[in-house]
């Protein structure tokens, strides 16, 4: 006879229950601690910089000025926007330096903090070279061809009146002129002004016209001097060795070249 096996029904196993998450204590143990470490370092800040406005000791009591000639103090430390209730911890210099250079006759500008309660600016100066004439105004002019400052009717002007071509329309005080023809008049003024015939005459004007001149008019000579637009310190050692060859007598009516190599042209 054939048995019938018993076959037993396999049952599956059961999933383990899955345990409960924990809360992550070491987690917020050690953020509490961290917390606790950088809040003392941070208290003590906040309080020192409480203590640094509130107290005054930091406040600024000197404002030492170097350098100004033409510029007078009070006008540059009230340019700088520093007054005697600022902590001197809060300033800043690079701040306070943009401003003075705002100013058309500072050049250059250093500031420094001098800590309790001082504040050293030192500037250098432009200095006034020539007068440019434009549309019948005039504004003083430094190396640089920057406009210093506009002159009034009235006011004494410094050097030789500098005329160009018609390119220059506007003046913007503070600004540097990009023009070349009043970069080479300028040049020309002050590679005369280093030669010995400089302290024998007197330069009234110096004009840049179109095309490769440039003239000077002299108060004591009856012709004018004609330059060219290179190599204006050649040109200025030659004037000055024709000057003294000819000592200081020029008969000439109408012109003195200066543009023809080592030759002078005189008519």
């Amino acid at each position: 006879m054939l048995r019938r096996q018993n076959r037993q029904k396999k049952t599956p196993a059961k999933a383990p229950r899955a345990r409960g998450r924990r809360f992550p204590w070491r987690i917020v143990l050690f953020l509490v601690q961290l917390a606790i470490y950088a809040g003392g370092p941070a208290a003590f800040l906040y309080g020192f910089a409480l203590y640094v406005q509130q107290s005054g000791l930091f406040n600024v009591k000197v404002i030492q000025v170097d350098g100004a000639d033409f510029l007078r103090e009070e006008d540059i430390i009230a340019q700088s926007g520093v007054t005697n209730g600022d902590c001197v911890f809060l300033l800043r210099p690079a701040t306070i330096r943009q401003n003075i250079l705002a100013m058309p006759f500072v050049s250059t500008c250093r500031v420094n903090r001098v800590f309790p309660d001082r504040l050293e600016i030192r500037i250098k100066e432009r200095v006034a070279l020539a007068t440019l004439l434009v549309n019948n105004r005039l504004f003083e002019l430094d190396q640089d061809c920057t406009v210093l400052r506009e002159l009034g009717p009235e006011d004494a002007h410094v050097g030789p009146l500098i005329t160009a071509e018609s390119e220059l329309d506007y003046v913007e005080v503070g600004r540097q002129m990009p023009h070349e023809s009043l970069k080479n008049a300028v040049d020309v003024w002050r590679a005369f002004s280093r030669t010995s015939m400089a302290g024998d005459v007197t330069v009234s004007e110096i004009c840049a016209e179109k095309g490769n001149k440039i003239s000077m008019t002299c108060d004591e000579l009856n012709c004018e001097l004609r330059w060219g637009r290179g190599n204006i310190e050649s040109q200025a050692r030659k004037l000055d060795v024709f000057w003294r060859i000819e000592k200081g007598r020029l008969p000439f009516r109408e012109y003195i070249d200066l543009r023809f190599g080592d030759d002078v042209a005189c008519r």
